[in-house]
Order: C-alpha cells, then sequence, then structure tokens
C-alpha cells in the first residue's frame, strides 16, 4: 500500500472538471460532434466522454488562437480544470500556493456563459477554473 499526499490547490469545494485536449479538428475526430464556437477564447470546442472521464477537444479557430501554440509544440494534452463554487475565492486560495492567475475571470461560451480563468503553476502547469 502506498501512501498518498492529498493536495488542495483551490479550496475545499473544488470539484474535478475535464481534461483539455488541444486538436488540430474536432471534425477530423468525428463529424457528428457538436461545436461550441467561443469567440473571446478565439477556440471551438467539443465535450466528449471516454470511459468515465470528461475530455475537452479544443481547436483553434482562427490564426491567432492560443491553442495554434499549444499544437506547434506538438503537445495534445495542456490542461485539467476544476469546478469551484466561487472563482475569485479559488483564485485567492491558489494564490497561496504558488498559481498565478494568467487571465481572468470571462464569461465563457462552452460553458453557458459561466465564468472561467486561466491559473498557472511552475511545478504542475496549466488549470482552467470554472465558476459552478
Amino acid at each position: 500500500m502506498t501512501n498518498k499526499t492529498l493536495f488542495d490547490f483551490f479550496g475545499s469545494d473544488a470539484e474535478f472538471e475535464h481534461i483539455g485536449m488541444a486538436v488540430k479538428s474536432i471534425e477530423s475526430i468525428d463529424r457528428t460532434i457538436t461545436k461550441i464556437c467561443d469567440p473571446i477564447q478565439r477556440v471551438n470546442v467539443a465535450f466528449i466522454r471516454v470511459n468515465g472521464i470528461e475530455l475537452e477537444l479544443v481547436e483553434p479557430a482562427g490564426d491567432d488562437s492560443p491553442i495554434k501554440g499549444v499544437l506547434e509544440k506538438g503537445q495534445s494534452f495542456y490542461h485539467l480544470c476544476f469546478r469551484v463554487k466561487n472563482i475569485e475565492n479559488a483564485i485567492a486560495y491558489a494564490r497561496k500556493k504558488g498559481f498565478h492567475c494568467i487571465a481572468k475571470p470571462v464569461s465563457a461560451a462552452a460553458f453557458n456563459d459561466r465564468k472561467i480563468a486561466w491559473l498557472y503553476n511552475i511545478n504542475f502547469g496549466l488549470f482552467e477554473l470554472v465558476e459552478a
């Protein structure tokens, strides 16, 4: 039996939401998947479920899309997302844990205009928060 150290990055109410995967084309994966256009984030997204895990497929929605850089580096997996009750409180909590808010909360089309924010930690990488 191994011991597991528990980490609490975003507060006790944070729950896992999804894994973000950068893709060149959502349609190349499956033409029947419904895409959601998010002009604020400059991406198109779709959600699929794979063996009990929610994946967010994220494709560039233009040449200025931040996802283009992720794809150019050859990455696919690029973020974990957590659902939180209060996004501002979660950001403040995460700051104490070494996270930096790199994109302040904005409405997101993929989440029915609920707020999302992007945080980064030098050891753990990129995280998305979505307000419940």
